[in-house]
């Protein structure tokens, strides 16, 4: 009993590699995320129709159990997603967690993944990198998982929609300023294909000069550089103020006095406050 995970293209159809051709061309049946999608490919490599099988965000253990009992008759079968390598953003692991206990033979493909596709080309840090699936919609938790990454010492991936690609950079930029070192990389694979470099505010001022630009789909890649900041001045400031002004004030008063991101002031400032 195999069952295959099968990696599809990002965008650019021809990436798909000779091995997932031959895999989809003699496994029984596929599951796939969207059947139209999926029909499209098996049309473009005149591949014969497949028995197709649809599972989602919504599907259950019903579902689960109808494609194991499938595996069970000796049947084999693939999962493929709409674009790229399934289970990254993307369902199935549920699925693939519940066959692995049955013992099914799982058998994952190399191929396109949007991750690794944008990191390489980025020019960030690529030696230590860590995915993080889509950026929080809340603007409280996007704030959380950003000081997490700045805490982070390599490159944080994301991927983001474009309607709230603005609004992201606008709240890296306001946080972080010139601390954060990033790429967009928009419509990866695809015709209008690019990748934007520098800091939050350089790359909101090319989108915001050109709306085009917000279309499509991004990958967003954040590397905080690892500054060593002069805290004498900083340090000296909280000892002396830190019984008359708050933290989160005074990490803004001393931010402008010395320049250092108030950000990381404050988190210094506060686990000052924590060993006191």
């Amino acid at each position: 009993m195999i069952f295959y995970i099968i990696p599809s293209p990002i965008g650019n159809l021809d990436d798909i590699t000779i091995r997932a051709i031959d895999v989809i061309k003699k496994i029984d049946f596929l599951v796939v995320e969207n059947r139209s999608t999926t029909k499209n490919l098996l049309k473009k490599f005149k591949i014969e129709k497949k028995k197709i099988f649809t599972y989602n965000d919504h599907s259950n253990k019903t579902e689960r159990q109808n494609i194991l009992e499938q595996l069970n008759r000796g049947l084999t079968g693939g999962i493929i997603s709409d674009a790229g390598t399934p289970l990254i953003s993307d369902p199935g692991y549920k699925l693939i967690s519940d066959l692995i206990i049955k013992n099914i033979n799982v058998i994952p493909l190399p191929g396109p993944t949007a991750v690794v596709t944008a990191l390489t080309g980025s020019g960030l840090p690529t030696d230590k990198f860590q995915f993080n699936g889509f950026l929080p919609k809340k603007n409280k938790e996007l704030i959380t998982a950003l000081n997490e990454c700045a805490n982070f010492s390599g490159t944080s991936v994301f991927y983001e929609t474009p309607h709230r690609i603005l609004d992201s950079l606008e709240i890296i930029n306001k946080i972080f300023g010139p601390e954060a070192n990033l790429c967009v990389a928009k419509e990866l694979t695809k015709v209008h294909e690019n990748y934007f470099r520098g800091t939050a505010k350089e790359i909101l001022d090319k989108f915001k000069a050109n709306k085009q630009l917000v279309k499509g789909e991004f990958v967003l890649l954040i590397y905080f550089k690892k500054t060593d900041h002069d805290y004498s001045i900083a340090d000296k400031a909280y000892k002396k103020l830190k019984s008359k002004v708050p933290i989160k004030e005074l990490s803004k008063i001393v931010s402008d006095l010395t320049g250092i991101n108030k950000n990381l002031l404050y988190k210094r400032f506060l686990s000052f406050s924590k060993k006191s």
